[in-house]
């Protein structure tokens, strides 16, 4: 999916949890020229790009045209070893139904079973991401399809998931999707790791089923 350069802004903005105003502080520029930045009616140049691009953690050459965003890898490895807790696998469209009927399904609508090490409660399950609108060209975090979330649907208020990885339900659909969960004033997004993929707006027309604690995958 082609995207235009005032899209990779906002899209990384909001992957980096950064409000208009904000950024706008940090580069030395109005509110208003990030906003028309975002909506494409202008585009930055110049040292605004440059700083537009630092403030981003990218490139000038990813924002202009999609490409050359290079990210160092920073992964160390460190010995942990912890107890595991099964965990029920269970579809998209089951997910919805968990935490009112999981007693009853773990037998009959159990997919399979994985394990994991977070702290979850008895009402804990497991989905398997399908698509690629979680695949993030650009780092970590990063969710590739096949790749297994372990989902809590005890999770609290509701303000303590703003940027946070979580299963939400929209309305007219029985299938449960997997996006980080983003606050931009005044609005909130289901928003997607991958900058290919459009935010999710939200207004009351979803419903969180619970926050993803853990993302196991195999190589």
């Amino acid at each position: 999916m082609k995207t235009e350069m005032n899209d990779r802004i906002r899209s990384r903005r909001l992957q980096l949890d950064i409000t208009q105003q904000s950024l706008a502080k940090r580069l030395g520029v109005s509110r208003v020229s990030v906003t028309k930045w975002e909506s494409g009616t202008t585009k930055p140049d110049g040292e605004n790009l440059h700083q537009l691009a630092l403030a981003l953690g990218t490139t000038p050459e990813w924002l202009l045209y999609g490409q050359g965003d290079n990210v160092t890898d920073d992964t160390k490895l460190v010995p942990f070893v912890k107890p595991t807790t099964a965990v029920p696998i269970i579809s998209a469209v089951q997910a919805g139904l968990w935490t009112d009927s999981y007693a009853a399904a773990r037998l009959s609508d159990v997919i399979t079973w994985t394990q994991t090490t977070a702290d979850v409660s008895a009402e804990v399950f497991g989905l398997v991401v399908r698509g690629e609108s979680m695949t993030n060209p650009n780092g970590l975090p990063s969710i590739p399809e096949g790749s297994i979330v372990i989902v809590e649907p005890n999770y609290g208020q509701l303000d303590e998931l703003y940027g946070k990885i979580v299963v939400a339900i929209l309305d007219g659909s029985s299938e449960a999707t997997v996006k980080k969960l983003v606050w931009d004033s005044p609005h909130s997004y289901l928003m997607p790791l991958n900058p290919a993929f459009k935010p999710i707006a939200i207004n009351g027309n979803c419903r969180i089923v619970g926050k993803v604690v853990q993302v196991t995958q195999n190589l």
